[in-house]
């Protein structure tokens, strides 16, 4: 078995903020697959199924993980400026534009919502896509079940307090929720509902990242272009972040391919990666078939154009 090759990458971005990135793999192949992470994750959350397609696949696969904007080892806007959803849209049209070969779209829990906007703020570049895969996705934001109720209403309340007088108060509040679900997670290792990043995320960035995903639901204009995309969409029957009814629902309006996986949580692409290996390589044979027509269609218009000059 070949070693994984990893080469890191620093993506600038339209505003100036360092993109944290690593492809994985050879720097060109028939298709990439890139990854979105969720909230209070970076792109170290990928590496137990990076690994395990890399076991499957070796050379023939690019992969490329990403940390977003004020996460992980990315770079953090001034505390001033707000974050809104269509800076974490162009920033993933920024790590796309890297990808090499069929490109392959894998997201988790509301990395779903980055997806969708990215229908709806680069529909042209979404349609191109070859496939999707959302693991614990939802149409709208988690609804958090597993969380106490003032847990769920601060979720609401600390983006209102963002570029107030209490803006102090809601980035120290944000910080501290982080904190006791990364305490969480560590003490309970994968048999926590929530399994986070490696690295601490910037409070404010965070306190933003959930207002715009908040103030976002999947239109029907979006969910007809994602209807365009072969999908994937799968659930942990016991996932207490985002409940398999959310992304029923999500399935239902994009039409996508949906499975329940039995004992399985949230964080089923850390905890259980053979299982999401099996789902990804479904879509990788959907973008090697693309591959092979694409190539297939480029040859015979070479061929054509020989003949005519023959002629």
């Amino acid at each position: 078995m070949t070693a994984l090759e990893r080469c890191v990458l620093t993506i600038p971005t339209s505003d100036d903020v360092a993109l944290a990135a690593t492809r994985l793999g050879a720097t060109t192949a028939p298709a990439t697959v890139v990854y979105v992470h969720g909230l209070l994750c970076d792109g170290h959350y990928w590496a137990p199924v990076t690994q395990c397609l890399h076991n499957r696949l070796g050379g023939d696969i690019t992969q490329i993980v990403y940390d977003q904007r004020g996460h992980g080892l990315s770079g953090r806007p001034d505390h001033r400026t707000a974050t809104t959803l269509r800076h974490l849209v162009d920033d993933l049209d920024a790590v796309l534009a890297h990808a090499t070969g069929q490109v392959v779209l894998v997201t988790h829990s509301a990395g779903s919502l980055l997806a969708a906007a990215y229908a709806q703020f680069h529909p042209t570049h979404a349609a191109a896509l070859s496939a999707m895969v959302l693991f614990g996705g939802a149409g709208e934001f988690p609804e958090f079940p597993s969380l106490p109720k003032h847990y769920r209403e601060l979720i609401k309340k600390l983006p209102q307090l963002r570029h107030t007088r209490l803006d102090t108060v809601a980035a120290a509040a944000a910080a501290l929720a982080e904190r006791r679900f990364r305490d969480v997670s560590r003490r309970l290792g994968s048999k926590a509902h929530l399994v986070c990043g490696a690295h601490r995320g910037d409070a404010r960035v965070m306190t933003d990242v959930m207002g715009a995903y908040s103030n976002f639901a999947l239109s029907p204009e979006v969910a007809a272009t994602l209807r365009q995309l072969p999908t994937f969409v799968i659930a942990g029957e016991r996932d207490r972040i985002v409940p398999p009814a959310q992304s029923v629902r999500l399935a239902d309006k994009i039409w996508a391919d949906y499975e329940l996986v039995p004992g399985a949580g949230h964080s089923l692409p850390h905890t259980q990666p053979d299982r999401a290996a099996d789902t990804i390589l479904q879509a990788l044979e959907i973008a090697y078939r693309s591959e092979i027509a694409r190539l297939v269609t480029s040859a015979e218009d070479t061929t054509a154009d020989g003949f005519e000059d023959l002629l």
